[in-house]
């Protein structure tokens, strides 16, 4: 094996080192299997020779590969995940339950609690003090869509209006930064 093979797999045991650390250790306080230290991740690679590595991708993300803003249904649970801010924004919706679900966007100055509702406590969609700002198709089990929301600053209710839903508690306030 040549010396570029060998400084390949010095460079690769070293990485593996720093990636498989042991849990709740600190860097270069890890225990060889002698009980002696093991030197710091950046001492090994340091005392690699050094190799001219090959030209890479860059890995920061750009702003069209950032993760947009993520909304999770659920039995009886919205979760959102990612900040939100004002302005037209694409947000990934994903039913992780076993049901059918939706979402449901409202602005209102009314607490969730007071929200005009049926007889069976379902949130009436176009009823007094409550706006709808956005509604899309059903999804199923398993499924997604992505949606283009358009938001001022402010607090509003995402929330899965399916018969029975609301009432189960399957809401959340969220509130949208400038």
């Amino acid at each position: 094996m040549g010396r570029l093979g060998r400084t390949l797999i010095f460079v690769s045991s070293a990485a593996m080192l720093v990636a498989c650390g042991a849990t709740g250790s600190t860097p270069g306080s890890q225990a060889s299997s002698a009980g002696q230290p093991l030197a710091s991740p950046s001492a090994a690679v340091s005392a690699a020779p050094s190799v001219t590595p090959e030209p890479s991708v860059a890995t920061s993300p750009s702003a069209s590969t950032q993760t947009a803003p993520a909304v999770t249904l659920t039995e009886w649970k919205v979760t959102v995940t990612g900040t939100i801010k004002a302005g037209k924004t694409d947000v990934l919706i994903s039913n992780i339950g076993v049901a059918q679900h939706e979402l449901l966007v409202f602005k209102s100055a009314l607490a969730p609690s007071a929200y005009p509702t049926d007889k069976t406590g379902d949130i009436i969609e176009d009823g007094p003090g409550v706006a709808l700002l956005s509604d899309g198709d059903n999804i199923d089990p398993g499924g997604s869509q992505t949606r283009t929301v358009d938001l001022a600053p402010g607090t509003y209710l995402f929330v899965c209006n399916i018969p029975s839903h609301f009432k189960q508690g399957m809401f959340t306030v969220v509130t949208v930064a400038p």
